[in-house]
């Protein structure tokens, strides 16, 4: 079900894939380690797509359904999560800690 556009997206060097089947493509994002799965499905011959996410590889769950079988909004729904991550993680390192009594002057 996946056309050679779609298979060049999901080869091109982002990715690693790790388990390709008909109607689904398990993919780990090389930049920030997280499991996903891209399955297309048809139901009752409405035509959609779910996103599962994971971070270990083991336990997914749904990130996003989709209307359509088009892969291009999971792949960007992907992005947005690996640019949430990496500035998440770059503002965790910037805050520092403080106790109860510095918090109460700095705010009084």
């Amino acid at each position: 079900m996946f056309d050679k556009f779609e298979e060049n997206i999901l080869t091109c060097g982002y990715f690693d894939v790790l388990n390709w089947g008909d109607d689904s493509v398990e993919i780990m994002s090389k930049q920030k380690k997280h499991y996903w799965i891209i399955k297309k499905f048809s139901k009752e011959g409405y035509p959609g797509l779910v996103l599962y996410h994971s971070h270990e590889g083991r336990y997914y769950h749904v990130h996003f359904c989709y209307l359509e079988q088009d892969i291009a909004p999971a792949i960007s729904e992907i992005l947005s999560h690996d640019r949430y991550i990496k500035k998440k993680l770059k503002l965790r390192g910037k805050i520092t800690r403080v106790s109860n009594a510095e918090l109460l002057r700095a705010i009084s």
